[in-house]
């Protein structure tokens, strides 16, 4: 990992070695941040589409040693909008849904010991799991206008996740806290939502 970051960031700085007062990492950190909050919306679809693509010819112009790195790098682009109604950005604190990612290769015994944990925890008021066809026949219709990115991307690069209702906003950083912890987790993402909106604050 050590040395895949330092490889990451010679191509950075390399990239911008025309311009003296840029800053790789920030300019790193910040190419990540956008990556995840990728919207539908008309007026931005090409441009948002020739972003992801982008992405991905970064990603296979550095020849990384695994064949998942791609996958995972559209899956952080592909995440789903946040639903209507809800905070537009993830929120830190007080978030009333959740939305839980997997990685790519978590195990169907992984996937059920996480459901069971949710299940269990008074915690949570609803949870919902949603599968990585699921996920891309979203997608599909969320981007129907935009064919070549629909074409891009299939069923493998979505990340499956659970959508979570918490029963108290003010539990939303120990809950963060402890199941970003478990095995098979990716990322967790929560959102302000009002009651009639979608389970996980996201489409």
């Amino acid at each position: 990992m050590g040395e895949q970051a330092v490889d990451l960031r010679e191509h950075f700085e390399r990239a911008v070695d025309d311009d003296p007062g840029a800053d790789p990492a920030v300019m790193a950190n910040a190419a990540i941040a956008r990556g995840g909050q990728v919207r539908r919306r008309r007026r931005q679809v090409a441009g948002a589409a020739g972003g992801v693509l982008a992405v991905l010819g970064i990603v296979a112009g550095l020849n990384l040693p695994s064949q998942a790195e791609p996958a995972l790098t559209v899956a952080a682009a592909m995440r789903p909008p946040a639903a209507p109604s809800c905070s537009v950005d993830p929120v830190e604190r007080d978030a009333t849904d959740v939305a839980i990612f997997l990685k790519s290769d978590t195990s169907v015994p992984k996937q059920a010991a996480l459901a069971s944990a949710l299940g269990n925890d008074p915690r949570v008021a609803t949870v919902v799991f949603e599968s990585r066809s699921t996920a891309y026949e979203k997608f599909r219709r969320l981007w129907a206008d935009s064919p070549d990115f629909v074409d891009a991307v299939s069923p493998k690069d979505l990340p499956e996740s659970f959508r979570v209702r918490l029963v108290d906003a003010a539990q939303f950083t120990a809950f963060q806290s402890g199941y970003a912890a478990r095995s098979g987790v990716q990322d967790i993402v929560g959102r302000i939502c009002p009651v009639g909106a979608a389970v996980g604050g996201v489409q």
